[in-house]
């Protein structure tokens, strides 16, 4: 699996909404009519705005992906974010590594939306791919509810109760997902 971020040109950084519309035809285009016939394995793609995933099914074609990726990036003037490309390796624990019940799957995590994907296990014991709130967008949100609370102190409590239960209620609203009950607890 390879995943990036992109969003920079040689002038700065791209909107979501310009990066939608430019990247669908340098990604999303090139992806299907050139790079998913040559692949070994099954793919595909994801994207929203300036974040992508591709799913392959084969390290070597993930290799060779992230090869020519930066080459075709940079034909339109856009580089791929150094910190946040790399290749992922997010294989489906197999049933032979289950020895125990606390088993860990030999993949890594990864970081997509502001949520950390990995393997976990559900309720009835299968593995699944599971999301909690990434530890960045997390800490940045605790920060800014005491930077708040520490800034507007001298308010009247009806006003600092009412705000609060609004940001409370848009941080639950954003990572309020099936298996991020911890995170929300945490918050």
């Amino acid at each position: 699996m390879c995943h990036s971020e992109t969003g920079t040109t040689q002038g700065g950084v791209i909107s979501p909404l310009l990066a939608n519309i430019y990247l669908h035809e340098v990604m999303d285009v090139w992806f299907e009519r050139e790079i998913r016939p040559v692949l070994g394995g099954q793919s595909f793609l994801t994207r929203y705005a300036d974040d992508v995933v591709l799913v392959l099914e084969r390290g070597k074609d993930a290799r060779r992906v992230m090869e020519v990726l930066p080459k075709r990036f940079g034909k339109f003037g856009l580089k791929l974010h150094p910190d946040k490309t790399r290749v992922v390796r997010f294989i489906h624990p197999s049933p032979r590594q289950e020895g125990g019940m606390h088993v860990r799957p030999t993949s890594e995590s990864f970081d997509l939306l502001d949520f950390t994907h990995y393997w976990g296990k559900s309720w009835k014991g299968c593995w699944v791919i599971k999301r909690r709130t990434a530890k960045s967008r997390f800490t940045r949100a605790v920060k800014g509810v005491h930077a708040w609370c520490w800034t507007h102190r001298h308010l009247p409590l009806v006003v600092q109760h009412t705000m609060l239960v609004r940001k409370l209620r848009g941080h639950f609203n954003s990572y309020g997902i099936t298996g991020n009950y911890e995170a929300l607890a945490r918050f």
